[in-house]
């Protein structure tokens, strides 16, 4: 490394510790370092007890929903350690695990799960679950996180639609599609629950022309 990036960085780590030592004592300002992704100035400020870890920024988001956004896990982790509350809900009543699935990160699943977090809550603002979610976006790494996770197979939500359902009429018969609903069948998925329109996961099947899932929801 050359003396010039040496310099660099410890100019940048001393303002940093300055910030944190003079400026910063404002609830709000770990929501702004989250943000930033600033872990070192969130580190000092949590080892000095001066922020509350669970404060939600205007918008409804703690540090923990705003490090899960932004796929930042070293900072995840950080805040897990200092006691972030896991279960945290955001403004739509998505959980981490939503979100996770949402961007398409199973590395934030994972971690979530490992820290103890929830499989089986009701989420989002159509009071499903995030099995629910993630069976509807294709993320079979995630779906069979939580089903391991022992979340519930067979929720309904308040459209009528369980994981078994969603990934049919929202998905596109793709692989991953049929992934999920091998998967949810063998998790004991019941493939009788119509919508409410009394159609079933078959009736959708047939309907859109999915014959691998039509032969599966037949055995």
């Amino acid at each position: 490394m050359s003396i010039k990036r040496m310099i660099f960085r410890f100019l940048k780590m001393a303002l940093t510790l300055f910030l944190v030592n003079n400026c910063y004592g404002n609830e709000q300002d770990i929501i702004q370092l989250s943000l930033q992704g600033n872990t070192t100035a969130i580190q000092k400020l949590l080892d000095s007890s001066k922020s509350n870890i669970n404060i939600k920024s205007p918008n409804g988001d703690t540090p923990l929903l705003i490090a899960a956004r932004k796929g930042n896990l070293e900072l995840f982790d950080l805040l897990m350690k200092h006691g972030a509350n896991i279960n945290v809900l955001d403004k739509n009543n998505r959980d981490i695990l939503n979100i996770a699935a949402k961007n398409r990160n199973p590395e934030l699943a994972k971690l979530a799960l490992s820290h103890g977090i929830d499989p089986t809550m009701i989420t989002s603002r159509y009071q499903g679950s995030a099995l629910i979610y993630a069976s509807a976006q294709g993320e079979v790494e995630i779906v069979t996180m939580l089903l391991n996770a022992k979340a519930p197979v067979n929720r309904i939500n308040n459209i009528g639609w369980t994981a078994l359902l969603e990934a049919i009429i929202l998905g596109d018969g793709s692989k991953n599609y049929i992934e999920i609903v091998r998967h949810l069948l063998a998790a004991g998925a019941d493939k009788t629950i119509a919508d409410r329109s009394g159609k079933t996961p078959l009736i959708h099947a047939k309907e859109k022309g999915y014959s691998e899932i039509t032969q599966l929801l037949l055995k």
